[in-house]
């Protein structure tokens, strides 16, 4: 007859004798009620390694076969692996997400777990939370963002959603998108509680975040947008010689607040439909990148489709005239000029505002330049 043990903790599982029992319940990880407990059998076969988590070895085995394994359906609880609010939890979360390979998901429950190095995210894996109250606080070194790719060139196939990311670290990020392409962001809140920070951050050339989705993507800055080197969408270039940045990536929706910049891009087709700025120095900024600028084949185009803006000094700044912009901005207040070009040419910009305050906001600027071809002599 099988016997169900209770114990109290893995310790404690692992000082069950082999063949005494062929199933557990675990209270808990390391203390019963912890949410790392659960239901686990023998497998006498096993030889894989353990992990603390999912797998665990007897510590009283001669024979190297047989692992306890942890009886599981569904997403991998970052609890399973240890992580405590009450201490720094990057190891158990990283052994969750090693785990789960390429193509399974990790859940990270209610509750602030502290992250005190980026979280390396497999092919494949989706990261999902419950929302707001699923809080990693990121205290990682600078230049450096909470989560980002494990370690390959290109990263595809990602899924994360429904996290709040507290950056804590000056010149650190949110998420570093480096790499990450063909990938999906659902409902993630960044708030960036240091000056000089990022809420997703996007180098270029061959590490540009390429074809990503993201659906309402929120990142407040710190106080005084006007000065705080705080940016929400970072399409930027870290190395002289790249020519490229972040290129055809979708944004929707999602709120952007006090931060200096709300977009700064110098990517090529990429599209943000939707979004609300609000208490912000700027709104959108296109530029290329500085190797980008020295070649023909120079030009950019990206798009802003149906923006709201609300107390932002400058919606749309062109800082190179050959970032070419195409916007239709669904409502602006609280600015001192709509749109800063370097050059009009191939830009279009709609708004029911135009030029500097004070202005009535049912005015709407209908203007179609046609330039005539060059007559040939």
């Amino acid at each position: 007859m099988d016997h169900l043990f209770t114990v109290d903790s893995l310790a404690e599982l692992r000082d069950v004798m082999p063949g005494s029992a062929q199933s557990a319940f675990v209270l808990g990880h390391s203390r019963p009620g912890d949410g790392g407990g659960g239901m686990f059998y023998w497998n006498s076969s096993s030889r894989n390694p353990d992990d603390n988590g999912m797998v665990v070895a007897a510590s009283d085995n001669d024979n190297k076969d047989g692992r306890w394994s942890r009886v599981d359906s569904g997403p991998l609880d970052i609890r399973w692996f240890g992580a405590s609010p009450t201490q720094d939890a990057t190891q158990a979360i990283q052994a969750a997400l090693a785990a789960a390979g390429r193509g399974g998901e990790v859940h990270i429950p209610a509750g602030a777990f502290h992250v005190s190095r980026p979280l390396e995210i497999p092919q494949g894996v989706h990261l999902i939370g419950t929302g707001l109250l699923s809080e990693l606080h990121y205290s990682g070194p600078a230049r450096t963002g909470c989560l980002r790719v494990s370690g390959e060139p290109k990263t595809i196939s990602l899924a994360i959603s429904r996290l709040n990311i507290l950056v804590l670290t000056e010149e650190a990020y949110g998420v570093d998108l480096s790499g990450m392409s063909y990938s999906r962001f659902d409902h993630i809140t960044v708030h960036l509680r240091q000056p000089n920070t990022s809420g997703f951050y996007g180098p270029g050339n061959t590490q540009s975040p390429y074809y990503n989705v993201f659906t309402a993507c929120h990142v407040a800055g710190t106080a005084d947008y006007t000065r705080n080197g705080c940016i929400g969408f970072n399409f930027t270039f870290d190395q002289p010689e790249q020519m490229q940045s972040a290129n055809a990536n979708q944004i929707y929706g999602g709120h952007i607040s006090t931060c200096q910049v709300a977009v700064h891009c110098l990517g090529v087709g990429n599209v943000f439909h939707g979004q609300v700025i609000e208490s912000s120095d700027i709104g959108y900024q296109f530029d290329l990148c500085p190797a980008r600028k020295k070649t023909v084949q120079r030009g950019s185009v990206n798009d802003v489709v149906g923006c709201y803006t609300e107390h932002v000094r400058l919606p749309i700044q062109q800082k190179h005239a050959d970032a070419f912009v195409t916007a239709q901005l669904a409502y602006v207040t609280g600015y001192e000029r709509v749109f800063e070009a370097k050059s009009t040419r191939n830009c279009i910009v709609l708004s029911p505002h135009f030029g500097r305050l004070p202005q009535s906001r049912s005015l709407f600027e209908r203007r179609i330049d046609v330039l005539e071809p060059a007559k040939t002599p």
